[in-house]
């Protein structure tokens, strides 16, 4: 005799199970899914400038502003959460501008592929003094006590005072000067192409001493207080100089040019080479806290908030990593090679594109 009532179970058994397996492969596919979309971000831009002519932007953010110098020779000024021009606009010259201009007050202060140091007004643009070097001026200017520190391709490094454009003093640093100097105490440390670092007294100009390193360094120095500075070397090394001993410093090991800005915070210093490694080491330099490979070419950053680094890429994307743990984040697809600035402000993330455009896109929560 068949037994029609446990056949009837089995099969309703075996409906339950299959309804189970459906649903629960539906939960991992929809979590994938998110996983997915939060990692391979195409979040939408928020705002978008596009110049007249293109060029490489490179900008500084103060005040709610972003301003803004491109490699064509535009200067502008615009609103950081619309992108909306304000004030400064059109300062357009038929040489370039080779690094991102500082920003002090009502003056906006940038280096030319003319030779020269140019201020301008940030209210009404018009120029408020230059100065001629000897060699293009590809470093990013540093306003410190109400003057201007800035190194040129004759190498040396310049003093100016920031209302009149007057030298304070100049400082032959035995080699042309392509990234910005850092102030740490009384000393100024600055890297040169052929292959040092200098340390210069504020006050006088005089050189204090020179590190050699085993490339050209041009990457840009950063103080980490006011006994220490940090640059990056074509060597693959990120020296880490006490300005009084300097011989006494650390060296943080990479691959690639170090030429990227780098960030620190109260425990560690953040670094990422052209060949696509970001690293998080704790000060002073000598212990690894975290490596993480991203496969690709970086050319724009480091910038950080208070839980990401940012860097952006030469196939035209931008990573979003946890500063804590280096983990991707998210990235943008932006359809250009990421060239220009980074910068992260009030919730947005700007960047610089190949094409001479600006976007800003909203940052990961």
């Amino acid at each position: 005799m068949i037994d029609y009532r446990s056949r009837w179970q089995s099969r309703r058994q075996r409906k339950a199970r299959m309804r189970r397996a459906i649903i629960a492969g539906a939960v991992v596919v929809i979590a994938g899914i998110a996983v997915l979309l939060s990692t391979f971000g195409r979040g939408k831009v928020v705002w978008t400038y596009r110049p007249l002519s293109e060029g490489i932007p490179r900008f500084t953010i103060s005040d709610g502003k972003l301003f803004a110098a491109w490699s064509q020779g535009l200067v502008c000024s615009l609103d950081a959460t619309t992108g909306a021009e304000a004030g400064l606009i059109d300062y357009q010259r038929p040489f370039g501008f080779g690094s991102a201009p500082a920003v002090d007050s009502d003056t906006l202060v940038v280096g030319s592929n003319d030779f020269q140091i140019h201020a301008l007004s940030t209210v009404s643009g018009e120029v408020c003094w230059k100065y001629e070097t000897r060699g293009a001026v590809q470093a990013q200017p540093v306003i410190d006590r109400h003057q201007v520190l800035v190194g040129s391709g004759d190498g040396y490094l310049y003093c100016l005072d920031l209302a009149s454009g007057v030298v304070v003093w100049r400082t032959d640093c035995g080699g042309g000067i392509g990234a910005a100097a850092a102030v740490a105490g009384d000393v100024v440390v600055v890297g040169t192409v052929k292959g040092r670092l200098v340390g210069v007294d504020r006050g006088s100009g005089r050189r204090l001493w020179t590190l050699p390193t085993a490339a050209a360094v041009l990457g840009p120095a950063l103080a980490l207080d006011e006994q220490v500075v940090t640059a990056g070397c074509d060597d693959g090394r990120q020296y880490v100089v006490k300005v009084n001993d300097y011989e006494s410093g650390a060296k943080v090991e990479l691959d690639g040019l170090l030429r990227l800005s780098p960030v620190a915070d109260e425990q560690y210093l953040y670094l990422a080479d052209s060949n696509g490694k970001v690293v998080a080491v704790a000060l002073p330099g000598r212990e690894l806290l975290w490596e993480r490979n991203l496969g690709q070419v970086l050319t724009a950053g480091l910038v950080a908030d208070g839980k990401y680094l940012y860097v952006g890429t030469l196939a035209g994307q931008i990573f979003a990593l946890r500063r804590a743990s280096g983990k991707v984040r998210c990235r943008w697809k932006v359809g250009q090679p990421v060239t220009g600035s980074l910068a992260a402000s009030g919730g947005l993330l700007m960047a610089g594109l190949g094409d001479g455009r600006i976007i800003a896109l909203p940052v990961p929560p």
